[in-house]
């Protein structure tokens, strides 16, 4: 295992993120198995609790799918992303930082662009692609801008 990742799973165990990862793995009947760069993966993940639309969410180094194995081979992306999470949680000191940079990341990313993940710093920082998001646009103004020359375009169609 490679120094950086063992510096990454020590601060995610003794900031507790880990263990409250195993902690929600367990209460929500997932299954473990071991993957890359010592992540845990818990396959099965059924409780709605920490993000419940979200097919995969990380909590320190145990990423919490609602899929199986077979689901998540047919997105080789979306575990690099999550393991990017990962890290992202040792560097925020686990517990201590993530929850709450997270939180305001997501109202940040809301009021920018109308959703909360696609100009969420740490969801670009992990791949937006990879995570299976969409490209961000660029401010929730130019969206409604986009959306207003589109319906002005069809207007004018339409009185031809």
């Amino acid at each position: 295992m490679r120094r950086r990742d063992l510096l990454r799973r020590t601060v995610n165990a003794v900031t507790l993120a880990t263990p409250l990862g195993l902690a929600l793995a367990a209460t929500g009947g997932a299954r473990l198995r071991p993957a890359p760069r010592g992540t845990l993966l818990a396959l099965g993940y059924r409780s709605p609790f920490p993000a419940p639309r979200a097919r995969a969410v990380t909590i320190g180094d145990v990423v919490l799918l609602r899929m199986d194995a077979g689901e998540l081979a047919e997105r080789p992306g979306l575990l690099r992303h999550e393991v990017r999470h990962t890290e992202q949680w040792a560097r925020l000191l686990g517990t201590v930082g993530f929850p709450l940079a997270y939180g305001l990341a997501s109202a940040w990313s809301w009021l920018r662009v109308g959703d909360a993940a696609t100009a969420n710093v740490f969801e670009v920082g992990a791949g937006l692609a990879d995570g299976g998001y969409p490209q961000p646009p660029t401010s929730r103004w130019a969206r409604r801008s986009a959306r207003s020359r589109v319906s002005r375009s069809s207007r004018r169609r339409s009185r031809r």
